[in-house]
C-alpha cells in the first residue's frame, strides 16, 4: 500500500509539472489571438516610354486565276520584306503571321444573281518587331511604298518591365501604409509592422492614357508612341498598436 501511495504522489507531481510548462504556451496563443490587425490594399503605377514596336503589314491580291493571285501575293510580300530589311531591321525580326487564300463568286450588282464568274483572293501578312521605335513610322511607310495594302495592327511594348514593376511596387506599399494609417488614426490607433503581403501584378505594360503622346514622324508615317505603365496591387495586413 505504501508503494501504491508513493506512486500516486509521483504521478500527481509529474502532471503538475507538465501543466506548468504548458501555461506559457497557452498565454502566447492568447496574446496572438488578441493581436489587432488591419488589412488594406495599396495600388502602385509606374510609366515609361516604349522601347519596342510590333507592326503588322501585308497585302491582298485578287485575281480570276488562283495561281496568279498566289504568285502575286508571294512576290509582293517579298518586296515588302526587302524594303523593311533595307531600313536595318534584322531578318529574324520579321515573321509571317497570316497566309490565306479563298474564292469568291461574283454577283450582278442590280439583281444580286450570280454571274457564274469567280475570283480568288490571296493574302499574306507579316509582323515586324521594331527595336528602335524612332523608325516605326519609316517602317510603315516603306512597307506601303513597297506594295503593302493592309495595315493589320501596331502595338508598342517595353522589353524589360522589371524596373517599372519595382517602382510600382514601392508606390503600392506606400499607398497601403497611408491607407492603413488613415484608418488606424480615425480609430485612435497606430500602424505597426506588416504581418502578411499578397501581390498582384498586371501582366505586361498597358497604355497610360494620362500621359501626353509624342509625335515620332521623322519623314515616315505619323506615329505616336505615348507611354506604357505597369500596375501593382498589394494587399497588406498590418498589426495595430495603441495610439500615442
Amino acid at each position: 500500500m505504501k508503494r501504491s501511495i508513493a506512486g500516486i504522489f509521483a504521478l500527481a507531481a509529474l502532471l503538475m509539472a507538465v501543466s506548468m510548462m504548458a501555461l506559457p504556451a497557452a498565454a502566447q496563443d492568447d496574446d496572438a489571438a488578441d493581436t489587432r490587425t488591419i488589412t488594406v490594399t495599396g495600388f502602385g503605377r509606374s510609366a515609361g516610354a516604349p522601347d519596342v514596336a510590333y507592326v503588322s503589314l501585308g497585302l491582298q491580291i485578287t485575281d480570276e486565276n488562283p495561281s496568279t493571285a498566289f504568285s502575286r501575293a508571294n512576290d509582293g510580300i517579298a518586296a515588302v520584306r526587302d524594303a523593311i530589311i533595307a531600313l536595318g531591321i534584322a531578318p529574324e525580326d520579321l515573321q509571317t503571321t497570316g497566309f490565306n487564300m479563298w474564292m469568291q463568286d461574283t454577283f450582278d450588282p442590280q439583281s444580286g444573281i450570280p454571274t457564274g464568274g469567280r475570283t480568288y483572293n490571296a493574302q499574306n501578312l507579316l509582323t515586324i518587331t521594331v527595336r528602335d521605335v524612332a523608325i516605326t513610322g519609316n517602317v510603315v511607310t516603306a512597307g506601303i511604298e513597297a506594295g503593302a495594302n493592309i495595315i493589320n495592327g501596331l502595338n508598342f511594348g517595353i522589353a524589360d518591365t522589371s524596373s517599372l514593376s519595382q517602382t510600382a511596387r514601392v508606390n503600392a506599399i506606400q499607398d497601403a501604409r497611408e491607407r492603413a494609417a488613415q484608418i488606424a488614426g480615425a480609430l485612435g490607433l497606430t500602424v505597426g509592422e506588416p504581418l502578411r503581403v499578397d501581390e498582384s501584378v498586371q501582366g505586361g505594360a498597358s497604355p497610360d492614357s494620362r500621359l501626353a503622346m509624342a509625335d515620332m514622324g521623322g519623314g515616315g508615317a505619323s506615329i505616336s508612341e505615348g507611354q506604357l505603365s505597369v500596375s501593382v496591387q498589394l494587399t497588406i495586413t498590418f498589426a495595430l498598436q495603441p495610439g500615442a
